[in-house]
């Protein structure tokens, strides 16, 4: 009988035929070599169907579902269901990884959560930046990394989703039916998969090395979206459904923190209907908005106002975009003359 991998990486494809190469041979040529790697490809229309069948007839680790166009959640549900490691890995197609990523993550084993840090990159430019991921957790990290208790260091939730920085044990997301929510396209389905599988870890371990590389330059990346505004709403509702009375407070923090992100990027006119929907959510989550300034939030102010007036704040928005690049600038200098 044949031994199950430690890891099953899912990796879900649709019409990325130019990024491919790079980010399959980054886990191709991965240090960590007991893996299955399933690659979901969702009804791609350009050459990424061939592309990834030439990787699994050369390296029998490569496994393809090949099935018609129903979304990003809906493909790695389909990955989930005959993923058969320990842990569960999510990589996106246009990204690639360092090639000690799994390594370094599973010296870690035994932990429900293993996450790392990321790098920003610009595929046209070759520019980088590292991303700290657990920045909110501020003072006490060690160097080495740590673990936490998510529910005694509820700062953890407040992590930009970022779930591909990670690897998931198999055995907690089928116990607690953890899976993506399958919306059309790929629609922020990462927001509520991350809450999902903090709330239900008992150990997460944080580890400061970026090891991942984040592509922040595909200019069909669902996060430029603007057509599925409402999407954002979707994910938190299906937070809410899942979390007990314990962590209501920063589920919503983390829900009104997202909102006031999504009302930013939008123009005017959308703005002013997402508004609508940041004022109906508040008035029936029960939040007090002064969470914000309790919890040491930075933007504490601005957070604050967009959550209670999101139609006022609206139109408050080039002050408070002068007022944080003021602010930047000046953190910019001090940091320089030190």
């Amino acid at each position: 009988m044949k031994k199950a991998p430690k890891l099953s990486i899912l990796i879900p494809v649709y019409n990325v035929e130019p990024f491919l190469p790079l980010c399959l041979e980054s886990v191709k040529n991965q240090t960590y070599k007991n893996f299955e790697c399933i690659l979901i490809n969702d009804g791609s229309t350009d050459n990424s169907l061939n592309v990834i069948k030439k990787y699994a007839k050369d390296d029998k680790r490569f496994n393809i579902i090949d099935k018609k166009n129903s979304g990003y959640g809906a493909s790695l549900n389909a990955g989930l269901k005959i993923a058969k490691g320990e842990y569960i890995s999510i990589v996106e197609p246009d990204d690639f990884l360092n090639t000690k990523f799994f390594e370094k993550l599973l010296r870690n084993d035994g932990n429900d959560i293993i996450k790392c840090s990321f790098i920003n990159f610009f595929g046209k430019t070759w520019k980088t930046a590292p991303e700290n991921v657990f920045h909110e957790l501020r003072k006490g990290f060690p160097v080495n990394g740590t673990k936490i208790d998510p529910r005694k260091n509820q700062k953890i939730f407040l992590s930009d989703p970022s779930i591909w920085s990670a690897i998931y044990k198999r055995e907690m997301l089928e116990k607690n039916h953890i899976n993506f929510l399958e919306t059309p396209g790929a629609s922020y389905q990462d927001i509520s998969f991350q809450f999902k599988a903090f709330a239900s870890a008992r150990t997460i371990f944080c580890m400061k090395d970026p090891l991942y590389y984040y592509r922040r330059d595909n200019d069909s990346s669902s996060v430029k979206s603007k057509e599925k505004i409402n999407a954002v709403k979707a994910e938190f509702d299906e937070v809410d459904a899942f979390i007990d009375e314990e962590l209501r407070n920063i589920a919503n923090c983390c829900r009104f923190r997202s909102y006031n992100w999504n009302i930013n990027r939008l123009k005017f006119k959308d703005a002013i209907k997402f508004a609508k929907t940041i004022g109906s959510d508040y008035k029936k989550s029960g939040f007090d908005a002064n969470f914000f300034r309790k919890d040491g939030e930075k933007r504490a102010h601005e957070l604050k106002i967009g959550t209670k007036y999101p139609t006022l704040y609206v139109f408050l928005r080039p002050f408070y975009k002068i007022k944080n690049s003021l602010k930047g600038t000046i953190r910019s200098i001090i940091k320089t003359k030190k």
